[in-house]
């Protein structure tokens, strides 16, 4: 009830600043002063411009609601590049199958990109298929989750990770990374250590009172290397705890994963 009193907030003081735009422009054909809408599928952005200034760049900041996504993202299937002397940017990758997800997240992304989505080929088990990609721009606002979840390049699980975790994260981590386990839910946690798998445990019981074990599962590395690799299992009782809490941010392809 909070955030959506604060959402209602937050909607009623942007129709007044864009009625005051308006208003405005009638009267200064010539103004160039314009504000940048976020989370809407309407293209008010600069993501039509192929190039930008730096200080074009160094303008665009990111949302509270896409900064909880992010989270969610990089802990399951997305990735921070970034180069010597560069900007960070995000990359997203995703199966056909998941297409809408993978379309959502773009849209939402919508002032940090500049490309649509591509396609793909991947080898995995001597099979290939095909997956849908897109990077965001190199920019200022996305240096803070490199720094945050990477090490030399290397994704990891820092404790400071707490402060950025919400509901909003945890309904992305489990659309990118979960899966339906009887009643239950796993969370793949296969590029992590068991030192990073318990501190997220430990994330999940502090934020959320959300009681979670670890389950092992045997997965087949290059060169046919078989390796136990640890799990997060949320049994049905801690899943319908948080249900009611994460439902809202889920896109209706990916429920299946918490029904």
């Amino acid at each position: 009830m909070r955030y959506l009193i604060i959402k209602d907030l937050e909607c009623k003081y942007s129709t007044k600043v864009l009625s005051y735009e308006n208003k405005n422009n009638k009267n200064n054909k010539n103004n160039n002063n314009k504000i940048i809408l976020w989370e809407t599928d309407k293209d008010f952005s600069l993501n039509n411009k192929k190039m930008l200034k730096k200080n074009e760049r160094n303008m665009i900041q990111i949302s509270n609601f896409n900064k909880s996504i992010i989270i969610g993202l990089i802990l399951s299937e997305g990735h921070i590049e970034k180069r010597k002397n560069w900007n960070a940017r995000i990359q997203i990758e995703q199966s056909i199958k998941n297409f809408e997800y993978l379309w959502y997240v773009f849209n939402k992304f919508n002032i940090f990109n500049s490309n649509y989505p591509f396609l793909t080929k991947r080898t995995f088990r001597n099979k290939k298929f095909y997956t849908l990609v897109f990077k965001t721009r190199q920019l200022n606002c996305f240096n803070e989750y490199h720094n945050l979840f990477y090490h030399y390049n290397k994704k990891i699980i820092r404790t400071d990770l707490f402060f950025y975790f919400d509901y909003i994260s945890l309904a992305h981590w489990i659309m990118g990374d979960g899966s339906k386990r009887g009643k239950g839910l796993i969370l793949c946690t296969d590029s992590y250590s068991i030192t990073e798998v318990i501190i997220l445990i430990n994330i999940l019981k502090i934020k959320f009172d959300l009681d979670s074990s670890i389950r092992y599962h045997t997965s087949l590395l290059p060169n046919n290397i078989i390796k136990k690799v640890p799990r997060i299992y949320i049994d049905k009782n801690n899943l319908d705890k948080i249900k009611p809490y994460i439902k809202h941010y889920f896109i209706e392809s990916m429920l299946y994963k918490i029904n």
